[in-house]
């Protein structure tokens, strides 16, 4: 039985060349799409699946109200309350160690930096899933100057692994390589190069405001996450910060971390749960696309296939005969399709990976095979159902006695589907404009500071660059060639504000007010771009601008504000501000010398906030520098900086970064939505006209006699063409009256979420219903103008 279904299928495949084609063609498309979105969306949902008890662990992560940002950083010391956190059994560290030790070490006389430098407390395996390759883990664990290190790394500081038992100097003792490890596996959070022992003498300094670690809770069965984390936020609050609401703590579940995380201090850059969602729901429109397709095209050749039908009736075929033997035929077609998709797949793949920027795969003898083939099953199933439905249900008696009318219901089912794909086709296409014009105004909005042509240096001790004013490392800067200004720094303002100070002013609250402050050195309106709209810049003209302890234990400094602090202070013309004195710190003394134009720190998302900068005092333990270049000599400027660097700290600095870098970094997830839906909005559209392709070719074959009596008539060929395209006008209009309102509130959904954000506009939903209608009549056009030229006694001569 099953071999006489694929003879007919091969000879029905055979018979109708063009409809096999068309079929194959927008089937191999949807199913590619499908076959790469489920390979990303596949990989995405690993990330630390694997890792020990993952569904009961949970990271510490706080929300600081005074500079409204979340970090997933929390104190090395909270395990010393463990005790006070009801229903939590373990809790693993891993303290970053860069900027509290000397991460650097010499190999054959040169400086190289020890690249994510952590220490982890001794039960990591309990945590985290790790293979070792030589040596004790142990120990590199739990005893003081021992190293821990990947296979990485190994590779790069000796130049092979066999290394447990080398020794790395370093100036305050060395190194002594205890374990080697294997490369944390791409799906995981987790990102470090090298691990050592945290030595007690500097857990002692730690207090839980020292937020420089990340914690792991490892909470008992069926425990109340909600209650842990109220009652971690209790403990912050009250022993950190003087019982005042200054964090608000969550505990993010493991294998969530990656899709759901986006703060700048992750252990590496994670993925988009909703890049993964709009893949996944691009993808199922494809396949809904396709399957529409075949379904159209099936019906509309079902007059060709209504005499074999009537004469399997007619030798005794039973309706359950044909049905199977019209399902055969599509899974049998689907099956070719998936072939020729993951043959696409193979060639697609590279680009697709630098598209999402991954590196995935498609492994044949994975479980992965499966779902493939369940796909391929599941819409040679759904999309040849109806069809065989369909033709199968015509009667024998009245196909063999001439009579291939068809009823409306076939012809109102594919009227349907045709407007159901292109109100897609127009959905995405609006998407995509709006998408696009976002972005663009996202590049071009004030943010307070200038991006282009400014190098950030992070990576730097902050002994190196503020409490004392080192001009000679800023000056032998400033000498290179190519370099017009240099100031010292203490945030990267692509990411987000580290430090929050209590400010009163005259007139203001009595208790103060929590305010985000920079640490800056001088020239640093001049260096970073600040709009400077009242008073000057930190200059080392004014000694008394720098930050210093006087004999009574007041401190003095100098601080710029911006426009949005001065209106809080009660400013409302800038110049009224300078000279006015804020005072921090209960008695420390400020000195306004300036006022900048509000900054915009991080996304433009964000609600923007007051900001303070303080000249000469920073609580960061990483300093930088930032430095205003020319843009012809980016490349000399970054090596003579490193090269200055190494001679004046002994360091080797590798964290050299363009500030317009890391701003277009923060709207990578946009970005990468927009290009995955322009996209998917072209393969709709050609898909699209591959329907749209098949079904004119069957209407212009239909009514290939009244084109031949029209112009027998005296039509024109242009006039017969707008006959046979009229039709598919008038669906493409019910089209863009589905798909407006629709978009619309899907669309200014997405935009809520921005505080600066583009109108939609009308001109978008124009331009996308003309391109899908232009696109339309053009693909009519092709198959009408054939049918309309050619000579009407071709048609007529049997009449």
């Amino acid at each position: 039985m099953l071999n006489n279904y694929f003879i007919s299928a091969l000879r029905a495949f055979k018979r109708q060349k063009q409809h096999v084609l068309l079929n194959l063609f927008g089937l191999s498309i949807g199913l590619a799409a499908a076959i790469m979105v489920a390979l990303f969306v596949n990989f995405e949902r690993s990330y630390d699946q694997f890792q020990p008890q993952h569904e009961n662990t949970y990271r510490v992560s706080q929300y600081f109200i005074p500079i409204s940002a979340s970090a997933p950083i929390s104190s090395p010391a909270l395990a010393q309350h463990l005790d006070r956190l009801t229903g939590v059994t373990d809790i693993f560290t891993l303290t970053i160690l860069n900027s509290m030790i000397d991460d650097q070490v010499t190999i054959k006389g040169e400086f190289v930096k020890l690249e994510n430098l952590y220490s982890a407390t001794p039960n990591i395996l309990d945590f985290i899933d790790i293979k070792l390759l030589d040596g004790s883990l142990e120990t590199g664990l739990t005893q003081p100057d021992k190293l821990v290190i990947t296979h990485k790394e190994a590779l790069r500081l000796f130049g092979n692994t066999n290394v447990v038992g080398e020794t790395l100097q370093r100036k305050e003792g060395h190194w002594t390589v205890a374990a080697v490890i294997a490369d944390l596996p791409e799906n995981s959070h987790f990102s470090f190069d090298s691990l050592t022992y945290m030595p007690p003498a500097l857990l002692s300094t730690m207090t839980l405001a020292s937020n420089n670690g990340y914690n792991y809770l490892r909470v008992k069965e069926g425990a109340d996450v909600k209650d842990i984390a109220e009652q971690a936020q209790i403990l912050f609050n009250e022993l950190a910060y003087e019982s005042q609401e200054i964090v608000n703590v969550t505990l993010q579940p493991l294998a969530k971390i990656h899709l759901t995380s986006h703060s700048r201090y992750e252990l590496k850059e994670g993925g988009s749960e909703t890049t993964v969602l709009i893949c996944i729901g691009l993808s199922i429109l494809l396949i809904v696309i396709v399957s529409v397709n075949f379904i159209n095209m099936s019906i509309a050749q079902s007059s060709q296939r209504a005499k074999e039908v009537g004469v399997r009736k007619a030798l005794g075929a039973s309706r359950l005969q044909l049905v199977c033997q019209f399902l055969s035929e599509s899974i049998l077609l689907t099956t070719i399709a998936a072939v020729i998709a993951c043959s696409i797949v193979e060639l697609c793949l590279p680009w697709f990976n630098g598209l999402v920027e991954r590196n995935l795969t498609l492994d044949y003898a994975s479980s992965f095979s499966g779902f493939i083939l369940i796909i391929t099953l599941l819409v040679g199933l759904v999309a040849g159902l109806y069809p065989a439905l369909f033709i199968s249900s015509f009667s024998a008696k009245r196909v063999l006695s001439g009579d291939l009318q068809r009823g409306k219901t076939a012809i109102w089912v594919r009227k349907s589907l045709l407007v159901l794909q292109s109100a897609l086709s127009i959905s995405l296409i609006i998407s995509s404009i709006t998408l696009y014009q976002q972005l663009r105004l996202l590049d071009t909005l004030p943010v307070g500071y200038q991006k282009q042509h400014k190098l950030l240096i992070t990576g730097l001790d902050t002994n190196d660059v503020f409490y004392v004013n080192n001009s000679a490392l800023l000056g032998e800067i400033q000498r290179i060639p190519g370099v017009n200004s240099v100031a010292a720094f203490d945030t990267d303002l692509t990411q987000a504000i580290g430090s929050s100070i209590m400010f009163s002013w005259p007139g203001g609250p009595e208790d103060g007010e929590v305010i985000p402050f920079i640490g800056a050195g001088f020239d640093i309106a001049k260096t970073h771009g600040f709009n400077l709209i009242a008073g000057r810049d930190f200059s080392a003209d004014f000694a008394a601008d720098w930050y210093k302890k006087h004999d009574d234990g007041v401190a003095t400094a100098s601080i710029l504000i911006t426009r949005q602090l001065a209106k809080q202070a009660g400013f409302q013309d800038p110049q009224n501000a300078i000279g006015q004195v804020l005072t921090f710190n209960e008695a420390d003394q400020g000195k306004v010398v300036g006022v900048i134009e509000d900054l915009k720190v991080g996304s433009v998302k964000d609600v923007s906030m007051p900001v303070v900068i303080i000249c000469g005092m920073s609580y960061q333990n990483v300093a930088r520098l930032v430095v205003n270049f020319d843009a012809e000599h980016y490349g000399t400027v970054k090596s003579d900086i490193k090269s200055v660097l190494k001679r004046q700290i002994n360091k080797e600095i590798s964290e050299l970064e363009l500030v317009s870098d890391n701003y277009q970094m923060i709207y990578r997830t946009d970005r990468q939505v927009t290009e995955v839906v322009m996209i998917f909005s072209a393969l709709a559209i050609i898909l699209t006209c591959v329907g749209i392709l098949g079904l004119a070719s069957f209407s212009a074959l239909r009514r290939s006699k009244e084109v031949a009596i029209r112009k027998v008539l005296g039509d024109t060929v242009f006039g017969l063409v707008n006959l046979l395209a009229k039709e598919f006008m008038l669906l493409v209009g019910v089209s863009a009256l589905i798909a407006f309102p629709l978009t619309y509130w899907l669309v200014n959904d997405w935009l809520s979420h921005f505080s600066e954000r583009v109108s939609q506009s009308m001109v978008s939903y124009g331009i996308a219903v003309t391109m899908v209608a232009t696109i339309t009549w053009l693909t009519v056009a092709c198959i009408a103008y054939s049918v309309a030229s050619a000579r009407p006694s071709l048609k007529l001569r049997y009449e």
